[in-house]
């Protein structure tokens, strides 16, 4: 049978020492379960980890994620700007598009069409692979503003460049469903 040894009740400068120091150690993960605790940061990591991690995704995973994208968006807070000056910094452009083209060597050109426009006027040239470099920037902006400056600035940026990501994100799902069921 194992000695038992009295309960020794440590001083208050030694809890108050104790207590510091695990908040101070658990700031970083209580900053990430906030940041976790956001759909839409869930959402923008959850297709950035889907379309640069491991393998190239298959076209229903990269689906699935295109579709938590959009609906993440109706239920994304309006946001606020913590400061105007701050700007995420950004990958070139060209640089990301030859990324993803050696990632995704099978995506291309595909038609879209213009609802907006007549008929004979509606037909255009969408690119898949420029839609994946304009999500990727788009989301890589947004999850940078939540791990940098605030939660709020990462919805605002969500929310104010949606009609630029949505608009691909929607053409690239049916050029995707068109591969998978065309």
């Amino acid at each position: 049978m194992p000695t038992l040894h009295p309960f020794r009740v440590p001083s208050d400068r030694n809890v108050r020492k104790w207590a510091i120091a695990d908040v101070e150690q658990a700031a970083p993960s209580c900053h990430q379960a906030r940041m976790n605790s956001s759909p839409t940061i869930a959402a923008a990591q959850q297709f950035l980890a889907t379309v640069w991690d491991g393998e190239a995704p298959s076209d229903e995973a990269l689906l699935r994620a295109l579709d938590r994208l959009v609906a993440a968006y109706h239920e994304t807070p309006h946001g606020d700007v913590a400061d105007a000056e701050i700007d995420a910094p950004r990958q070139d452009g060209a640089s990301l598009y030859k990324q993803v083209a050696e990632r995704f060597p099978k995506f291309g050109y595909y038609p879209v069409a213009d609802p907006t426009k007549p008929l004979e006027d509606a037909l255009m040239t969408a690119d898949a692979i420029d839609d994946l470099a304009d999500l990727t920037l788009d989301m890589r902006e947004v999850t940078w503003f939540a791990e940098h400056v605030s939660i709020d600035d990462a919805h605002f940026a969500f929310r104010l460049h949606h009609f630029h990501w949505g608009q691909h994100a929607r053409e690239l799902a049916i050029f995707l469903c068109g591969r998978l069921w065309g």
